[in-house]
């Protein structure tokens, strides 16, 4: 194991650069950075003076995040129910932030006193996790899933509720049926996509236009539905995969004067308890996202404790339906809703 003299020696540069890189200091210039991280990579240094001891297990966040998200805080809750039976801490960890240019995974952990890591990732950071996991750390993906032999991953199937759902609104006898995803790909999102795709296409009522994608927040649920409420071929009924939207597209449909199911139907989804803090209370598609939280952070504590695993994905569990209050057959009459000129009054206006 070599030594921060060793390392400064053979990089070529002086005991306080390499003391400066191995700290996380942002100052070395680039090059000298990267020799001297793979310098230290190759001596299998570890420091011993002021080093963190591993007994933490992160949330490591590989791109922009929104903890207040219901699926992240419920997450949460469940991390923090593993932690508290668990000799480990949890850690918040921001990689775009926090990891060095050319810093290995191994060595980022070492500088951080982390133990290994459950990582909330989408579709845009597979190659990089791909990377990751050739490092060799334990890690466990929350979500996004997909096929990888050397990756972790822990989720709640939601393909069959959610046809489930689909077929629900088929059966009440809607012919045009929306379906509102994220504007950022994952394998979770992607399962719900897949399963509007199958139903529909057996029913003979698929378009793609009817596919909506924007960001999973409340505000965004607002503009969504007044676009589509004031069009004269419009959806009767919304399946949506994400709870906030829902809750903003039930909230703005009922102050442009829709009723909600009389006029638009809606299916939400929810991680958490959100459809039964909305009226009419909301049919959706349910997970308990902290079961999700809680598997995850065991399984990368048996990783760390180096216990056998059964398998290399686990489903924390299976989404299930519920029909509540905002589902019911399309209306005889589809009416056009449009605000009006003043911002507290909307106006209905027939085709």
């Amino acid at each position: 194991m070599g030594s921060i003299r060793e390392i400064a020696r053979e990089a070529g540069v002086s005991i306080a650069t390499v003391s400066r890189v191995l700290n996380g200091n942002n100052t070395v210039k680039p090059e000298l950075r990267l020799r001297v991280l793979e310098t230290a990579e190759a001596k299998g240094y570890a420091p011993t003076v002021g080093k963190r001891t591993a007994e933490r297990i992160a949330l490591l966040y590989t791109d922009q995040f929104f903890l207040g998200s219901p699926y992240d805080s419920a997450c949460i809750v469940g991390l923090g129910r593993a932690m508290r039976r668990s000799p480990y801490d949890l850690a918040l960890l921001d990689m775009t932030r926090d990891r060095g240019v050319g810093e290995s995974l191994k060595q980022f952990f070492a500088r951080k006193g982390v133990c290994g890591a459950v990582v909330r990732s989408a579709v845009e950071q597979r190659a990089e996790l791909v990377t990751m996991a050739a490092e060799g750390a334990p890690l466990v993906v929350i979500g996004d899933h997909f096929e990888c032999d050397d990756l972790r991953f822990v989720y709640a199937d939601s393909r069959a509720a959610s046809r489930e759902a689909l077929e629900h609104l088929v059966s009440l006898g809607h012919q045009r049926i929306g379906f509102v995803t994220c504007d950022r790909e994952d394998g979770d999102h992607n399962d719900r996509l897949g399963a509007y795709r199958e139903v529909l296409e057996a029913a003979g009522v698929y378009r793609e236009e009817d596919i909506h994608r924007v960001p999973p927040f409340r505000m965004d649920g607002s503009p969504l539905v007044r676009r589509i409420l004031s069009k004269s071929d419009r959806p009767t009924a919304l399946f949506i995969a994400d709870p906030l939207v829902a809750v903003g597209v039930i909230n703005e449909a009922q102050r442009l004067g829709a009723s909600v199911p009389g006029d638009l139907s809606v299916i939400g989804f929810d991680d958490w308890d959100t459809r039964n803090t909305v009226l009419p209370r909301m049919s959706a598609v349910c997970q308990d996202s902290a079961l999700i939280g809680e598997a995850a952070f065991d399984a990368v504590r048996a990783q760390v404790e180096e216990k056998p695993t059964p398998s290399m994905t686990a489903k924390a569990q299976e989404a299930w339906f519920e029909i509540h209050d905002t589902t019911a057959p399309p209306p005889s009459k589809v009416k056009r809703f449009f605000p009006s000129s003043s911002s507290a009054s909307y106006a209905t206006r027939p085709d």
